[in-house]
């Protein structure tokens, strides 16, 4: 009974020993998924402007008071662009999720939160325009 105490202690003790790191610097693959994140990132900050623009515009009483008129209408246009640009982020962030997926192979590799984050919020913005905007 006790050698196999001493052989799963002696495997755990393996098992947890450093694994000497052998990457020197970020591999393409690697460099192409930050790439893909801070690309779909800087793309997602046109399309808050955007959807911004082409959201209805209330009309408060200082408006009412001064003659000026709003919008109680999407602007198609603009949220059309907003859209396309949605779709490019989902497709950028979809293929650094599979490149990471690829990747992520050593237990100090992980998954690129950020990646998820915007591919969710455009899924979103996809799913809101296909149901409300585009009928």
């Amino acid at each position: 009974m006790e050698d196999w105490k001493k052989l799963a202690q002696a495997a755990d003790d393996n098992r947890r020993k450093k694994i000497p790191e052998h990457r020197q610097k970020p591999d393409l693959v690697l460099r192409l998924i930050t790439l893909s994140g801070a690309l779909s990132w800087i793309l997602l900050l046109p399309v808050l402007v955007l959807v911004e623009k082409a959201r209805p515009v209330l009309v408060t009483f200082f408006d009412r008071w001064m003659g000026l008129e709003g919008r109680d209408y999407w602007d198609a246009d603009a949220y059309r662009y907003a859209f396309y640009l949605m779709l490019l982020i989902m497709l950028l962030s979809a293929g650094g999720l599979v490149l990471n997926a690829f990747r992520n192979k050593r237990s100090t590799d992980s998954w690129r939160v950020n990646l998820i984050v915007v591919f969710l919020l455009s899924v979103a913005g996809v799913a809101y325009y296909l149901i409300n905007i585009a009928q």
